[in-house]
């Protein structure tokens, strides 16, 4: 292979692998926002349910009193008895007996749902505690693995751009001005190579007497199509 063609196939290479390294670093942000993310809608999920389970404590509490406001009535209708004279007011008490405590088993049975209710939130919050934990947990570890693999793309990116520097220095400043327009143009892909009679960047079919070209390796040739430069990657004429 001529040696500027096996510089500019090499120079791709690493151009290559320098564009993962920066993709790669560009979505690590977004990995570790999705992390915190994960930890917020988590810790969200906890403060909610800690905030229903004190309404529902609330809500008992209140309830409670009113329980304890209509035993305070039953027991003023208790002592109300000895006074009572006729059948007219006796009826009539018991009345008031009964609505009071039909109005205290209506209270009762909504604090027996708040407590049922209680259970299972304090269930869920639970749950959602140790998700919590689990995801905070997870998400620093993930975050240290992160920042591991962010600091080894750097030092990934150090070393391509030295070694870029290398094959770059032994090209042709014409050839490597073409070479980086190409590069610029194409979407990071200046060289591509030919199977069978196909540029591999663009599927088109090359023209017979330009393929013999490209088979030998010898010159520097450009797909007619696409423009990139081409090269061969089997067994040479």
């Amino acid at each position: 292979m001529h040696p500027s063609l096996a510089a500019l196939v090499a120079l791709q290479a690493l151009d290559t692998a320098a564009d993962h390294a920066r993709k790669r670093l560009a979505e690590l942000p977004a990995a570790e926002q999705e992390i915190t993310a994960t930890i917020a809608a988590d810790a969200a999920e906890v403060t909610r349910l800690k905030a229903e389970i004190k309404a529902n404590h609330d809500q008992r509490r209140e309830l409670e009193k009113a329980v304890a406001a209509v035993d305070t009535r039953l027991a003023r209708f208790e002592d109300h008895k000895a006074a009572i004279k006729t059948n007219q007011e006796y009826t009539a008490l018991l009345h008031e007996i009964a609505t009071a405590k039909t109005e205290k088993d209506g209270v009762e049975e909504k604090i027996l749902v708040l407590m049922e209710a209680a259970d299972t939130l304090a269930g869920q919050a639970k749950a959602a505690e140790g998700a919590l934990a689990k995801a905070t947990r997870e998400g620093d570890e993930r975050r240290k693995a992160l920042t591991a693999e962010g600091a080894a793309q750097h030092r990934e990116l150090e070393r391509l751009t030295g070694e870029r520097k290398g094959e770059a220095a032994g090209l042709p400043a014409a050839l490597l001005a073409k070479y980086d327009q190409l590069l610029k143009g194409r979407r990071g892909l200046a060289v591509a190579a030919m199977t069978g009679e196909i540029c591999t960047a663009c599927h088109v079919r090359l023209r017979p007497h330009v393929t013999q070209q490209i088979r030998r390796n010898e010159d520097i040739v450009q797909c007619e199509s696409c423009q990139r430069i081409l090269y061969f990657a089997g067994p040479t004429l």
